[in-house]
């Protein structure tokens, strides 16, 4: 581990990170004055995009892009990036609408500025997280970590993930060897579900720390949490969605309109990939397998064919599955070359397109499963079922398959309690960046 340009309150990343936005704002703006033929030499423009600078990044702010995090640059940060962008151009429009509302190029312009803004400091961002990444590697930014308590396999595998920057030093139950090392830790995990006279004394008496209090009751809350207090109590506040048949209603036809149209428009693209899986090898384009539906009902799934002709696990049992309750694995060899591109891609899936159509299947849903994999949804798991299953959800834009079985199920549970139109587009939004940034693909 070493010291240096990285360590401590890594002032000179963020300034690194405040100036690549900055960077990429003006970027932008210069962009689209010239594109739209904007006089950007005049008083009144100049001083137009350096206020929408200041909005810009306060807005970054707010969604917490300035945050001294540990994860790298993820889809969670390009939906901030997205977010962003979107409360400046508000903030900017009533600005134009107070000042100048006739001013067409303006218009022109701060609406492509901003809209060039979004994959420009996207792109930054991620070059800055390859880098960091590779300062980690090489001992810079790593942080001294203990756990106490019952830690589980899951907890201590995602620490050993040396682009996250911890290096574990310790994992104990014993207070006198947590005490042993806390003189050279930086950040401590608990994992315990209350905190006694003793354990309080040793975070007030080392503020040096971050203390990480890890709840088993927060496995319940998927979002973050509301916080709240009761008689100077404090409490966690988890709502719960009320019906609505108008909202089901409008998401039928928000499927038949989307799927429809994503049929017609990708179609190219379709008939691309039907050619290349027949070539690539012997056997149908389109891979047919019985799915549970909405109240377990069963029907055809619609998929681009990835795998050998005639090669299905229910066939082969000698694989070995590699995810608790369903299977997967990272090196399945039935998969062939075509197969791999398609899947990593995600385009395999565009077959269910037809089933979203037909209204076996939703966009937004849980994953659709195999009957032999019901006996793994025991209990309060049975309750995804109440819903369509979707192309895409909230566990796959969460973490896919890096995920185990128990959260990938809370998800989707939490999904079925709490969805709606604006949840359902959220995860639109997010599944193409989870996509290209392959969080947990295999």
């Amino acid at each position: 581990m070493r010291e240096g340009f990285f360590h401590g309150k890594k002032k000179w990343f963020f300034a690194l990170i405040y100036f690549s936005d900055v960077l990429a704002y003006l970027f932008s703006a210069v962009a689209s004055t010239l594109l739209t033929r904007l006089d950007y030499t005049m008083p009144f423009y100049q001083r137009f995009f350096l206020f929408g600078l200041v909005i810009i990044i306060l807005a970054y702010s707010s969604y917490g892009l300035y945050k001294d995090k540990r994860n790298l640059f993820d889809d969670n940060d390009f939906m901030g990036i997205l977010y962003s962008n979107a409360m400046a151009l508000f903030v900017l429009a009533v600005f134009i609408v107070m000042f100048d509302p006739r001013d067409t190029a303006l218009w022109i312009a701060m609406t492509l500025t901003l809209t060039l803004t979004i994959p420009v400091t996207t792109t930054g961002r991620m070059i800055l997280s390859k880098i960091i990444a590779l300062f980690r590697e090489h001992g810079y930014d790593v942080r001294n970590t203990i756990i106490f308590g019952d830690a589980d396999s899951e907890l201590i595998d995602k620490l050993k993930d040396e682009h996250l920057g911890y290096h574990l030093t310790a994992v104990t139950k014993d207070k006198n060897v947590l005490k042993k090392h806390l003189k050279h830790a930086d950040v401590v995990f608990l994992k315990m579900e209350s905190v006694d006279e003793s354990m309080l004394e040793l975070m007030i008496n080392n503020d040096h720390i971050q203390w990480k209090i890890i709840s088993s009751i927060l496995n319940l809350v998927i979002d973050p949490v509301a916080m709240d207090e009761f008689k100077d109590y404090p409490i966690i506040n988890v709502s719960h969605r009320e019906d609505s048949r108008g909202y089901l209603r409008v998401k039928r036809l928000m499927d038949i309109v989307l799927s429809g149209a994503a049929i017609v428009i990708l179609s190219p693209l379709l008939i691309t990939i039907a050619i290349a899986v027949k070539l690539g090898s012997p056997g149908r384009v389109f891979y047919k397998h019985e799915r549970l539906g909405k109240n377990l009902k069963p029907f055809m799934l619609y998929k681009f064919r990835s795998m050998r002709k005639n090669d299905d696990f229910l066939k082969n049992k000698e694989y070995n599955n590699e995810v608790k309750g369903i299977f997967k694995m990272k090196d399945d060899p039935r998969i062939t070359p075509v197969g791999k591109f398609i899947r990593r891609t995600c385009v395999d899936e565009l077959g269910q397109l037809i089933n979203i159509f037909k209204g076996d299947m939703s966009i937004v849903g849980p994953r659709p499963h195999l009957r032999t994999e019901l006996p793994a949804f025991k209990g309060w798991r049975m309750a995804r079922f109440k819903v369509k299953p979707g192309l895409t959800g909230l566990w796959q834009v969460n973490g896919r398959h890096e995920l185990n079985f128990d959260k990938a199920m809370l998800y989707d549970v939490y999904y079925v309690k709490h969805m709606s139109l604006l949840m359902d587009l959220k995860i639109i939004i997010k599944t193409i960046p989870a996509i290209l940034m392959t969080k947990g693909w295999y």
